[in-house]
C-alpha cells in the first residue's frame, strides 16, 4: 500500500473516532454530586481485578444491566457491544468481534472467537447461542487473547460467568410473558448446606411461538419458534481455609426452528425450486418450505474446579467435559418445492485440563504460569435429498479428533507507582485427524453421484503467541500500549467432496493496541477507548465452488488471504444527576483483504453454473465488520412513595455491512443495510427490594434486518432478526 494511502485510511479513523469522542462528551458537564460509579471486578487476567486496572479492552455487564438493556441471550449481547456481531442460521451461530470471525465453523474448523462459560470453553459455534438465566456478569475481551487463552481466541472472548454457591439461604424466580406466545420462567436457589458446604440450582425454560408463518400446509406451520430448556446446579466445599472445590454440572436442549426460517433474496434466486411450481417467502413474517422437521440439540457439561492457597503462591486446577449432540433440517432449495433438502447430525465429546500457579499479589512482581490439555472427538454426517427423499446426493460422514497441549505464562513488574511491564508468551501443538467417507448417492443414471471417496489425514501445528504490555497509571487513569499474537487452529473442511482441498493452516493475527481507562470527575465519569491496529495472514476464506467430483457447489475454506484492521474504540458511563445514568459505546473500523489469492476468488452471480467472471476481493471490508456501529442508553430512576421507577431507553446501530461476496446484480442483495434497533424498560421496584414488575418492548420501530444472508447452488437466502417484541417481566426475590 502507498504512504498516501495509509495516511488516508488512517486520517478516515481518526476523524471518525474524532467524532465519536465528541458525541459522547455531549454528556458534560455532570451535576451529580457526592456520588461515584461502583467498582466493575473481572476476572480477563485469570485473577480478580478492577476493569480500570486491567490493560485489556474489556466489555463488562453485570446481570442487572443485560436485563435493563434487554439483552436475553447471548445473541443479543451485540445490541450494547458495538463491535460484535453474531449470524444465526438456526443450529449454527458464530461471532464476529472487530471484524474476525468465522463464516464456517463445522467440526473440521474453528471459531476465531472463544466463548467461555465460566471456565469451560465452548468448542461448538452451535453451543454458543443460548438463553440468559444465572449469569453474574459477561466480559467480553476484545483483541487477541492468544497468551492467557491460547488456540481460536483470535478475535476474543467471550466469557459468560456463572453465580456461584454463597453462604445464605436465598433466591429468586421470575415469569416474562409477552407476544408471540411469549412464555419463559427461570428461577434459582441457593442452599448453605453447612458451614464448609452449599448448593446451588438454577434453570430456564424459554418458549414462543414463530416469528414467521409458513405458506406451505405440509410444512412447519411456524417458523423461527423457540422451545429450549436448561439447568444447572453447583456445588461448593471449602475443603479447608485455603482451599475449595466447586463442581458445576448442566443440561440444555433445543427442539424448535429457530433462526430457521429462509426466505429468497435478490433477483435470481431459488430458480430450480421455484420452477417446479413452488413459491417462495420473501417477507419477514412469511416463509415457505415443506420441512417440517425441527432442530434438536443438547449438550450436557461437567466442571470441577480446585483451588489452593499456599503462603507465596496459589493453585488451581479446572477439568471440564461437554457432550453436544446436534441434529439440524436446512430447506436446500427455500421453496415449498422439495427439491433439495439436507440434515446434518453432530456428536461432540470435549475434554480439557488446565493448571496455574499464580503468585497472590504481594510484591511488585505478579505472575502467572500453567499448562493446558483439549481433546474432542467428534462424527458428523449430512444427507441431502432430491424430490423428498426419492434421491440422495454427495452424502458425507466425518470423524474428526483433535489434541491440543500448550503451556503459556504472564508477568508484571511494577517499576513503581506509575509504569509497569508485561511480558508474556503461550506455546501451543495441536494435532488433528480426521477419516472422511464421501457416500455414493442414489440419483438415476448417477447424474451427481460422485464415486465412494474415502479421506485419512493427519495434520499438526505449532505456533508461539507472545504479548508485551507498557503501562502508565496516575491516580485516575491507565494508559497502556500492547503488542499481541492471536492463533486459530487449521483444519478440515466439511462437506469438502474433493480430497485435494481439505486440510487448510491456521490464521495469525498480529496486534498494536494504545489504550486508556479513566474514571474521572470524582468517579462519576468513566471513560474507556482503544486505537489499534491488526495485521491478518492467511486468513481462512470460505467460498462458494464447484467441487472436482462435479457433483455441483460447495463450499470451500482456504487460507486464501491477508487483511488489515484499523480501529477505534471507546466505552462511556456517566453519573449525570442523581436520577440519570448514560452509557454509551462506539466502534470505528477500517478493514480491507490482501493478497487474495486469485484460485480462491468469488464467483459472480452465476453461481450455480460458475460461468461468470471471478469477482476479486482485494480491498473489500472485512465480512460482518461494520465501518461505524455504537449504542446509547439513557437510566432515569424516578423515586415515588414506596419504591422507585426506573425507565431504560437504549438506541443501538451498526452501519452496513457485507455477509457474503457474490458480485455483479446480487452484491447489493448480499450486503446488511445500516440499521437501529429501539428498545425501552419500564420497572417498578419497591422499597423492600423483594419483588419487581417490568413492562418492556425490543426493536420498537420494527427495524428489517437480517441475521444471516448466502448463496448456494440455488441462488440466495436469508434469515431475518427479531421484529417488534413486547411484553411484561414479573421477579421475585427471597
Amino acid at each position: 500500500m502507498r504512504n498516501e494511502e495509509i495516511m488516508m485510511k488512517n486520517t478516515r479513523v481518526l476523524e471518525k473516532a474524532a467524532i465519536s469522542a465528541s458525541l459522547l462528551m455531549v454528556v458534560m458537564p455532570l451535576s451529580a454530586q457526592n456520588m461515584a460509579l461502583e467498582e466493575v471486578v473481572v476476572t480477563a487476567q485469570k485473577r480478580n481485578q478492577s476493569l480500570q486496572d486491567v490493560p485489556v479492552a474489556v466489555s463488562a455487564f453485570t446481570n442487572e444491566a443485560l436485563t435493563d438493556f434487554g439483552v436475553s441471550n447471548t445473541q443479543s449481547l451485540q445490541m450494547v457491544t458495538p463491535s460484535l456481531v453474531y449470524n444465526n442460521t438456526g443450529a449454527e451461530g458464530s461471532p464476529y468481534l472487530r471484524g474476525v470471525g468465522t463464516r464456517l465453523a463445522s467440526l473440521g474448523l474453528e471459531s476465531s472467537v472463544a466463548t467461555y462459560i465460566d471456565d469451560r470453553y465452548v468448542s461448538r459455534p452451535a453451543a454458543s447461542l443460548f438463553e440468559l438465566s444465572d449469569v453474574e456478569r459477561i466480559e467480553v475481551l476484545k483483541g487477541p487473547q492468544g497468551t492467557l487463552y491460547g488456540r481460536n481466541a483470535t478475535g476474543g472472548a467471550i466469557r459468560v460467568i456463572t453465580m456461584d454457591p454463597d453462604d445464605e439461604f436465598e433466591g429468586d424466580v421470575s415469569l416474562s410473558v409477552g407476544n408471540y406466545n411469549r412464555m419463559n420462567l427461570s428461577g434459582r436457589v441457593n442452599i448453605p448446606i453447612t458451614d464448609t458446604l452449599a448448593a446451588q440450582v438454577s434453570g430456564i425454560s424459554s418458549n414462543r411461538d414463530g416469528y414467521a408463518d409458513n405458506l406451505v400446509p405440509e410444512g412447519a406451520s411456524e417458523l423461527d419458534d423457540r422451545d429450549f430448556q436448561a439447568t444447572r446446579a453447583k456445588v461448593r466445599w471449602d475443603i479447608a481455609p485455603d482451599a475449595m472445590m466447586k463442581l458445576s454440572v448442566a443440561y440444555w436442549n433445543q427442539d424448535d426452528n429457530n433462526g430457521n426460517d429462509r426466505v429468497a433474496v435478490g433477483p435470481s434466486e431459488l430458480s430450480v425450486g421455484l420452477s417446479r411450481g413452488g413459491i417462495t417467502g420473501t417477507k419477514p413474517d412469511e416463509a415457505a418450505t415443506a420441512n417440517n422437521a425441527t432442530i434438536e440439540q443438547d449438550e450436557i457439561s461437567a466442571d470441577l474446579r480446585f483451588d489452593v492457597a499456599f503462603e507465596s503462591f496459589d493453585f488451581a486446577s479446572i477439568t471440564t467435559y461437554s457432550d453436544f449432540d446436534s441434529e439440524s433440517p436446512t430447506d436446500g432449495d427455500g421453496t415449498s418445492d422439495v427439491t433439495l433438502d439436507a440434515t446434518r447430525a453432530q456428536d461432540v465429546q470435549t475434554y480439557t485440563q488446565e493448571f496455574q500457579l499464580l503468585s497472590n499479589g504481594d510484591g511488585p512482581l505478579n505472575w502467572i504460569v500453567g499448562m493446558y490439555y483439549f481433546y474432542q472427538e467428534g462424527d458428523t454426517f449430512a444427507i441431502a435429498d432430491i424430490n423428498g427423499g426419492a434421491a440422495t446426493i454427495s452424502n458425507m460422514d466425518q470423524y474428526v479428533e483433535t489434541d491440543a497441549y500448550s503451556l503459556f505464562g504472564q508477568a508484571t513488574y511494577n517499576f513503581n507507582d506509575h509504569w509497569a511491564l508485561t511480558l508474556g508468551g503461550r506455546w501451543n501443538t495441536e494435532e488433528k485427524d480426521v477419516e472422511q467417507t464421501l457416500i455414493p448417492g442414489t440419483v438415476p443414471n448417477g447424474v451427481g453421484t460422485p464415486p465412494n471417496i474415502p479421506f485419512e489425514d493427519n495434520e499438526s501445528w505449532d505456533e508461539f503467541t507472545p504479548k508485551a504490555t507498557v503501562e502508565y497509571r496516575t491516580d485516575t487513569s491507565l494508559i497502556y500500549l500492547t503488542y499481541a499474537v492471536g492463533f486459530k487452529s487449521g483444519g478440515f473442511n466439511y462437506p469438502a467432496a474433493s480430497p485435494a482441498a481439505v486440510p487448510l493452516g491456521p490464521e495469525i493475527l498480529d496486534s498494536i493496541e494504545l489504550g486508556y481507562k479513566g474514571d474521572l470527575m470524582d468517579d462519576r465519569l468513566r471513560l474507556n477507548g482503544a486505537l489499534f491496529y491488526y495485521d491478518y495472514q492467511d486468513l481462512q476464506v470460505t467460498r462458494a465452488a464447484a467441487d472436482t467430483t462435479g457433483s455441483g457447489i460447495s463450499l470451500t475454506t482456504e487460507n486464501a488471504a491477508d487483511a488489515s484492521v484499523l480501529g477505534f474504540e471507546l466505552d462511556l458511563t456517566a453519573l449525570v444527576t442523581e436520577a440519570l445514568t448514560l452509557t454509551a459505546g462506539v466502534s470505528v473500523l477500517d478493514s480491507e483483504y490482501k493478497n487474495y489469492d486469485a484460485s480462491a476468488k468469488i464467483p459472480r452471480e452465476g453461481v450455480a453454473g460458475l460461468t461468470d467472471a471471478f469477482f476479486d476481493a482485494d480491498g473489500e471490508s472485512l465480512l460482518r465488520a461494520s465501518d461505524f456501529s455504537g449504542y446509547v442508553s439513557a437510566n432515569y430512576e424516578i423515586d415515588v412513595q414506596k419504591g422507585r421507577v426506573p425507565i431504560v431507553l437504549t438506541y443501538s446501530y451498526k452501519s452496513e455491512y457485507d455477509f457474503d461476496f457474490v458480485g455483479s446484480s446480487e452484491t447489493q442483495a448480499l450486503t446488511q443495510d445500516d440499521y437501529g434497533l429501539l428498545s425501552l424498560r419500564v420497572s417498578y421496584v419497591p422499597s423492600s427490594e423483594k419483588w419487581r414488575v417490568a413492562v418492556w418492548g425490543n426493536n420498537l420501530t420494527d427495524e428489517e434486518y437480517f441475521t444471516e444472508v448466502a448463496a448456494n447452488a440455488f441462488g440466495l437466502w436469508g434469515s431475518y432478526g427479531e421484529p417488534r417484541t413486547y411484553g411484561v417481566d414479573l421477579s421475585y426475590y427471597f
